[in-house]
């Protein structure tokens, strides 16, 4: 089964460095990055305000917890937000080129 993991990331740079060396080492097919984006969470009994980017990995769900093992520990942040989503349907071509590709 196809997983999307999506993680938020302190800058395009930092999405960039994570999805490249997640799809060198196939464990990810793809990543897509989205740039400047507004969050607002809770930080340290404050509200926090900041820029980030979103890293998008297309992969299969035995990667999963290799992946978030993986970028725990070469992420900026002391807690990343690092969510795996299952998809419930994918076209069978598309299905098949993430099977091909990730080890």
């Amino acid at each position: 089964m196809i997983a999307l993991i999506y993680i938020t990331t302190s800058n395009e740079e930092e999405a960039l460095k994570i999805g490249s060396k997640m799809v060198k080492e196939r464990l990810a097919a793809c990543c897509n990055v989205i740039k400047d984006m507004k969050s607002i969470y809770w930080w340290e009994n404050k509200i926090a305000n900041d820029n980030e980017s979103i890293l998008l990995l297309k992969t299969l769900d035995k990667n999963v917890d290799k992946i978030i093992q993986k970028v725990e520990e070469i992420h900026s942040y002391e807690n990343p937000c690092i969510l795996a989503l299952p998809i419930i349907k994918s076209s069978d071509s598309y299905l098949k080129w993430i099977e091909e590709e990730i080890e």
